[in-house]
């Protein structure tokens, strides 16, 4: 439509779009803040060492295409890689229930307001997340309100499946072509691409602040 938005909906990733992901130095100091335990700085350093080995394992490449697939198999791989890279079973369990908690998603200051004026612009919004639990609550606390939810485990399939996509334009009502993806990593956003949608790779901040989101909103002009 003449004057209208160039897309109809915008789809959008969670982790490293709208929540900032912490480094390693923040997943073991909380872990063991919450199980009373303490540690030396040397220590703490081999612990957060051993967390960038994960991709190494032999198995990575295969477990990560499922991990986020439902709740069982997020645990029981997250759980076997934490211990595989030298992580103790309690550290590792309490690793895996932290990443399930919302104290572990902080929600980019930015994000709701360009939420908002992404629907302002007549757009229709979508989370495409591969994650393990369910999102909604806490990004609706935070003010972030989307039009429809696709989350990997509730479909028992993840990114880059080209149904995480195609489910969300099912869901709002449009047309690949009418639609935006926004993402952090091509090889799991990426696949919006490869069903016709554009898409827009962002890179994760290293650091939590301002997510200069509204970089989006001059694409729908």
């Amino acid at each position: 439509m003449a004057g209208g938005p160039r897309y109809r909906a915008v789809l959008l990733d969670f982790r490293g779009i709208l929540v900032h992901d912490p480094d390693g130095d923040w997943w073991i100091a909380e872990s063991l803040r919450r199980l009373g335990r303490s540690a030396s700085d040397t220590e703490r350093v081999e612990m957060v060492a051993s967390l960038d080995t994960i991709s190494s394992l032999p198995s990575y490449a295969a477990d990560e295409r499922r991990v986020d697939t439902s709740l069982a198999a997020n645990r029981e791989i997250m759980l076997r890689w934490l211990t595989s890279v030298g992580i103790d079973r309690e550290l590792a369990e309490e690793l895996w229930q932290l990443d399930c908690e919302p104290v572990a998603w902080p929600v980019f200051p930015d994000v709701a307001d360009v939420v908002r004026a992404i629907h302002a612009r007549g757009c229709a919004t979508a989370l495409v997340s591969d994650f393990h639990v369910d999102l909604r609550p806490h990004l609706a606390a935070h003010g972030i309100e989307l039009d429809a939810y696709v989350i990997s485990f509730e479909h028992g399939f993840q990114k880059p499946d080209p149904r995480m996509f195609t489910t969300a334009l099912d869901l709002l009502g449009v047309g690949p072509r009418e639609a935006l993806m926004v993402g952090d990593r091509a090889s799991h956003d990426g696949g919006a691409a490869a069903v016709g949608i554009d898409t827009l790779i962002l890179p994760a901040p290293s650091v939590f602040g301002s997510r200069d989101l509204d970089v989006v909103l001059g694409l729908l002009r």
